[in-house]
């Protein structure tokens, strides 16, 4: 398809982009280098994206996708223990650094004084948000007792990440994300166990970091796209195969699948949502579903 060529055509850019960025600075690369890099015309560029921040916002939003598609798709796993739900969060991190190394240079160098407020509220919302995850993830594993101090367990887990895999790309270093991971949770199991033992008063709160307040309320009520699908799919194999029950699954198939894209397309969300609503059992569902693409801009008010 024309339109499946053109997500294709586009993301090319965007990992075209994000090397030439790692290597040269944003500032210090012109969007006919990207195009040249790409083996398009400028003008090829400029129809996907209007201009080079606008390429710069979809890079950051198609790695904090990955991330987050990543870590919700953790969170469909109903049978995992708290344990290794947390250890599956991580690894999906170092996985994703490792298979896009060109994304943490990037970052390491450039200060991004340089970004508009856009793209700095985009930044701020989505690390919040995934630091969120994470601090459930440490509430499940450590206890209720442990929630005061989960803030700056995840501040502690960013750092030992960032730390770990800057040191492989700067230094070389070879470490596996298995190794990596298995020792960072020695280190967060050994702070966690002080923590809960000696009740120091936490630094970190919502009265000194507002944004956990802002964000906590904003999505604690909201479950991702990627988890209602899942539930979707579950309810419906649960039922005696049937034509109705085949075409649901399929449009569920292809819903999934676009909703991982960087910029899902409305027109596809909107069929598939139609598509689904023809199966009454999945009603509460798609409600939900249909709430949550709304919220994030993918169907019509």
């Amino acid at each position: 398809m024309v339109e499946d060529k053109w997500n294709e055509k586009k993301r090319h850019i965007l990992l075209a982009a994000m090397k030439l960025f790692a290597a040269n600075g944003y500032m210090q690369t012109t969007m006919q280098e990207i195009a040249e890099a790409c083996k398009i015309s400028k003008g090829s560029v400029y129809q996907q994206f209007a201009s080079k921040e606008e390429l710069l916002l979809d890079i950051f939003k198609f790695f904090n996708k990955r991330v987050n598609d990543g870590l919700q798709l953790v969170e469909c796993e109903r049978h995992l223990s708290p344990r290794e739900r947390l250890k599956r969060k991580i690894l999906a991190y170092l996985h994703l650094w490792a298979e896009y190394p060109e994304f943490l240079t990037m970052q390491m160098r450039e200060n991004g004084g340089f970004v508009s407020q856009e793209i700095q509220d985009y930044l701020r919302r989505t690390d919040i948000e995934i630091r969120l995850n994470f601090i459930d993830s440490l509430v499940g594993l450590y206890g209720e007792g442990y929630a005061p101090y989960a803030p700056e367990g995840v501040l502690l887990l960013s750092s030992l990440m960032s730390a770990y895999s800057g040191l492989q790309l700067v230094e070389k270093i070879m470490l596996g994300p298995e190794e990596v991971c298995r020792h960072m949770m020695h280190i967060v199991d050994a702070v966690a166990e002080r923590a809960l033992r000696e009740k120091p008063k936490p630094i970190l709160n919502e009265m000194n970091w507002p944004g956990l307040k802002e964000v906590s309320a904003r999505s604690a009520k909201s479950a991702h796209p990627l988890l209602l699908v899942k539930r979707c799919r579950e309810r419906l194999e649960r039922l005696s195969e049937g034509e109705a029950r085949n075409e649901a699954l399929d449009s569920l198939a292809l819903l999934e699948q676009e909703l991982v894209e960087i910029r899902p397309r409305k027109v596809i969300v909107l069929g598939m949502l139609a598509n689904l609503k023809r199966s009454p059992e999945l009603a509460d569902l798609l409600a939900e579903l249909e709430a949550t693409c709304k919220q994030a801009g993918l169907v019509r008010e």
